[in-house]
């Protein structure tokens, strides 16, 4: 039986999180900055890794991918900014002041509550209604790699950075430990979905990894679990966890259901239809 090979991206991007949290939090630089400098990176070192050792070479971007995905980044990155700058008003007017918490408690309490807030919105976004109509638009590339990690509907970006942040809010956490949450969140949306051959054994039950996420999006539906994006746990809890083999493919369960995966101002406008009522002929999962 032949061993998997290690997937050494993803490792060496959780090893650089620690000191670049530190070098950050010892720095000058706006957490913005911080958090943009801190995404180049992983795209850089995600991107060369898929040349690299690719796991699927089928699944390589082509430029009308790479045309669909840029226009979808930035979208999702303006949407990111306005949500952003709402939920620091917020945290300013509202948030409660319990930030004399042990930083790594805080953390560990964050990473925790972030993800239960993404599993819960990202678990209801499968059923069929508003929400999978949103929802869809992540979904419908028949391939996965860096390029497409953030493809998704502006109103899903705009849902998940909410039901992310919020509960940090909630629990009044200090601003080093919101942001070492959002290190780690930008490298788990991205290496989880990207096209990079290797295992991170048996990390796997403690943190989210591509493996894991190709089964959530495989067009078989018992396979099609894993919510959690940053770390398994909440599936594990709920029931939804699912390991093994790779997905033979990826996308919806019914694409003749749905506008083309390059149909991009169809998808974005798929939650605004209003005119009659929309039922897909399956849900997309659960």
């Amino acid at each position: 039986m032949t061993r998997a090979p290690v997937h050494w991206p993803h490792l060496a991007l959780l090893a650089l999180l620690v000191p670049a949290w530190q070098a950050a939090t010892a720095s000058t630089l706006a957490p913005t900055a911080v958090l943009a400098a801190w995404l180049a990176l992983n795209v850089a070192v995600l991107a060369f890794a898929e040349q690299w050792r690719p796991f699927r070479r089928d699944w390589a971007p082509t430029r009308r991918h790479l045309a669909r995905d840029g226009t979808v980044w930035s979208l999702n990155l303006l949407a990111d900014a306005l949500a952003s700058a709402a939920l620091a008003a917020v945290a300013i007017a509202w948030a409660p002041d319990t930030s004399a918490w042990p930083v790594t408690l805080q953390v560990g309490a964050g990473l925790l509550a972030a993800e239960f807030g993404s599993y819960v919105l990202h678990r209801w976004s499968h059923r069929d209604g508003w929400l999978w109509r949103v929802h869809l638009l992540h979904h419908r590339p028949d391939r996965l790699n860096v390029a497409n990690a953030i493809t998704a509907h502006p109103f899903n970006a705009v849902y998940d950075k909410v039901a992310r942040t919020l509960p940090l809010l909630a629990l009044g956490l200090s601003p080093e430990a919101v942001l070492a949450v959002a290190l780690f969140g930008i490298t788990q949306a991205l290496v989880v979905h990207a096209n990079v051959a290797g295992s991170i054994g048996v990390l796997e039950w403690f943190v989210g990894s591509a493996a894991l996420h190709r089964r959530h999006h495989s067009t078989h539906e018992a396979e099609a679990g894993n919510f959690g994006t940053a770390l398994p746990f909440w599936d594990q809890v709920f029931g939804t966890y699912r390991r093994g083999a790779a997905p033979a493919a990826v996308g919806v369960f019914t694409p003749a259901a749905y506008p083309g995966e390059f149909e991009l101002a169809a998808l974005l406008a798929w939650p605004l239809r209003i005119a009659r009522r929309w039922r897909p002929l399956r849900p997309r999962c659960c």
